[in-house]
């Protein structure tokens, strides 16, 4: 049975956010690499819960989505 999730996947690769939610410092650095990580994390999450069809709708092969889920949240 599939799972629906109610969270947009996002592009988490570019690693780019508006001005406006840039921090400054080591703390901002911090906070936003846990933000980006937490981000992976639910992402990969999506994507093993997804089925077949909601792969294909997003593009993405079985293959895919196993590759993608095995990788390390801390790896782009």
């Amino acid at each position: 049975m599939a799972v629906l999730v109610h969270e947009t996947l996002t592009n988490c690769q570019d690693g780019h956010h508006p001005p406006a939610r840039q921090q400054v410092g080591v703390a901002g650095w911090i906070g936003g690499t846990i933000r980006l990580w937490r981000s992976r994390i639910r992402e990969r999450q999506a994507l093993d819960y997804a089925d077949d069809h909601e792969l294909y709708e997003l593009g993405l092969s079985r293959w895919d989505a196993e590759r993608d889920i095995a990788r390390p949240f801390w790896r782009d």
